[in-house]
């Protein structure tokens, strides 16, 4: 197989001499991935699933994570035909559809609002098994004013645990991938907390490569926090690195040994998405070296 292609796979084998010293199996390393991947938002907010399909995989984007409200359509309202269809036709191709990008969150303190995102997330449970998604994407959205920021951490904990209990009693077993995300709550000290107070297997992170996320410039004291739980990055324009220190990230999941989704979110659409999507591969692929 040539190089690229062995890249572009993700496959990630490391030399023996590290495997032995951080007590790695070869075994494990050889199972470890990542995929280049898309969201939805906002690059592609308006292609239909089948132009999201067709410029992955002309692009080598291997996952894709589809934003609610967007054109492609796939929400809860969906019939189970067309569910169906939804999971076939990912299956004949050779995208695979990861996760799907709720905006559930947790924090308010109206009990009624906290309920209904609670309701909703169910909802996208079962969209996600029924299309064959691994897991859905929620988040925090911002400490809410005069309620202790402890009492908001739990109350997110809490749902998330709940929803993780929730997914497994039910047999669905669908991920929830908490978005480092909002004002306040993307501090990932609290995201650790959140983690900690939920402690459910089915509940994971989505790393979104905020700047905040950054100290003296550096990501790596709160990447060492949250490392484990992390299933998905949330990757933006790899080619700049003013917007953030991605040669620094992808050294950390090698020395971490992270497997998972690196899904592009661009927060803007582009006149020629094609040749951008190719930018973003390339500059993908030479991170990656650095990841293996």
């Amino acid at each position: 197989m040539r190089r690229r292609e062995f890249l572009r796979r993700g496959v990630q084998l490391g030399s023996s001499a590290l495997l032995t010293a951080a007590g790695v199996s070869f075994a494990q390393q050889a199972q470890r991935k990542i995929y280049l991947g898309l969201v939805t938002y906002n690059l592609a907010r308006n292609w239909d699933l089948e132009t999201i399909i067709r410029r992955c995989e002309a692009h080598g984007f291997e996952r894709v994570e589809l934003r609610t409200t967007h054109k492609h359509g796939v929400e809860p309202s969906l019939s189970a035909e067309q569910r169906r269809r939804v999971r076939e036709r990912f299956a004949r191709s050779k995208v695979r559809l990861i996760s799907l990008g709720t905006t559930c969150e947790f924090h308010s303190p109206d009990a009624k609002v906290l309920q209904k995102n609670k309701d909703t997330a169910k909802e996208f449970i079962k969209l996600a098994k029924d299309v064959g998604a691994a897991g859905i994407k929620v988040r925090p959205n911002g400490l809410p004013q005069g309620v202790p920021v402890d009492k908001t951490l739990k109350q997110i904990g809490d749902s998330l645990r709940e929803l993780g209990e929730w997914s497994a009693a039910g047999g669905y077993n669908i991920e929830l991938w908490l978005e480092v995300h909002g004002r306040g709550t993307s501090h990932v000290p609290y995201i650790k907390q959140i983690m900690e107070i939920a402690n459910h297997p089915l509940v994971k992170v989505t790393w979104n490569c905020n700047r905040s996320d950054l100290i003296n410039g550096s990501c790596r004291e709160n990447w060492l926090l949250v490392h484990k739980w992390v299933r998905t990055l949330h990757i933006h324009d790899l080619w700049d690195e003013s917007q953030y220190p991605w040669r620094e990230l992808f050294s950390l999941l090698k020395e971490t040994q992270w497997s998972g989704n690196a899904l592009w979110e661009r927060g803007a659409e582009a006149k020629d998405p094609d040749a951008l999507m190719e930018k973003q591969r390339q500059a993908f692929l030479e991170l990656l070296k650095l990841a293996l």
